[in-house]
């Protein structure tokens, strides 16, 4: 069991309406806080929350991800289980990029999570957690036997205004023969080492942390209600981040994480975004951003890359500490 630290403040009584600019460490981009905005009217049917588990069925026939379809996918490269398999990696049928390209060439696959059409995210338990990782270790070790492949992206995209196109639970790898220029950085030191200390010193914007992991609200979230989660030990190293106990106490840790995203915020769509480098050196440090998509990047973030948060760092770690200790005293209780 994953002991917790939920100590920082627990309840903040109200914090102060806020307007200032900030930028995230981890990546330059800039971020104009104004919470005021929150209480603007938005007249729009627009939907966040994902549709209950009532109205999708655990079985849907059309569903190319769904049991009984799989020859309607691509090559499938790894399977957990048999007949009643629990996770399968199938190539992406609509690659963004191709094996053979001439300028750029990579791998897209798709990790298909559950058997099951309707399973959420919150209700995802610390053995289904083992069973994606482990998909993705073997996934991530597969491109990187390509001696080209210089970078790898894993992310989920969960809700439509997540990205997804399937509702069926999934996520995705891709591999690419180059680094995205938003992914070298010009630092001499490792920033995420920086910001974990600058964090663990401020406290007001730590959610919970143990001696592993530490769960927190950035500084610089250019999202509303942004979560991150770093590593306490500097390696992003696939050896390191996917070997069989740090699985374990991730696993534990992600169940435990969209629970409490969960009791803050309901089924809401978001991406997630795990960031580890083929090359474990001293800038390469293992982290996760979870990006709930409450807010809309609009006219303003689109032509400047200045993005907009209404909900204050501060704010949004306030309300998922007192979330997380929801769920800590429930398990404490089982």
């Amino acid at each position: 069991m994953l002991k917790l630290n939920i100590t920082y403040s627990l309840y903040i009584k109200e914090l102060p309406s806020m307007n200032e600019i900030r930028v995230d460490k981890l990546t330059g981009r800039q971020v104009i806080i104004a919470t005021n905005r929150s209480n603007r009217p938005i007249h729009s049917n627009h939907k966040l929350r994902i549709s209950s588990d009532t109205d999708m069925p655990v079985h849907d026939i059309k569903c190319p991800f769904c049991k009984g379809n799989e020859e309607e996918t691509p090559i499938e490269i790894y399977r957990t289980g048999k007949d009643h398999w629990k996770v399968r990696v199938v190539k992406n049928k609509y690659p963004t990029i191709v094996e053979d390209g001439e300028s750029i060439k990579g791998y897209h696959y798709v990790v298909i999570e559950t058997l099951e059409h309707n399973t959420k995210l919150y209700q995802y338990d610390v053995e289904k957690w083992r069973d994606i990782f482990t998909a993705y270790k073997y996934t991530v070790e597969k491109c990187f036997e390509d001696k080209d492949m210089a970078f790898i992206q894993i992310f989920k995209n969960y809700g439509v205004k997540g990205g997804a196109s399937i509702e069926h639970p999934h996520s995705q790898i891709i591999a690419l023969n180059f680094t995205p220029t938003s992914r070298t950085s010009k630092s001499s030191g490792c920033l995420v080492c920086e910001e974990i200390n600058s964090e663990l010193s401020f406290k007001e914007r730590v959610i919970f942390d143990n001696e592993h992991y530490i769960v927190y609200s950035p500084y610089g979230s250019y999202v509303q209600n942004q979560i991150r989660i770093a590593w306490r030990k500097h390696s992003s190293s696939i050896e390191d981040v996917f070997n069989s106990e740090n699985i374990t106490r991730l696993s534990d840790l992600m169940a435990k994480v969209f629970s409490m995203i969960f009791h803050s915020l309901g089924d809401i769509a978001l991406n997630i975004c795990y960031y580890i480098e083929k090359n474990n050196d001293s800038l390469s440090h293992f982290y996760i951003d979870i990006f709930p998509r409450e807010g809309f990047f609009a006219g303003f973030e689109m032509s400047t890359q200045v993005f907009i948060n209404v909900t204050s760092p501060e704010e949004a770690a306030n309300k998922f500490r007192q979330a997380a200790n929801y769920v800590h005293d429930r398990q404490e209780e089982l």
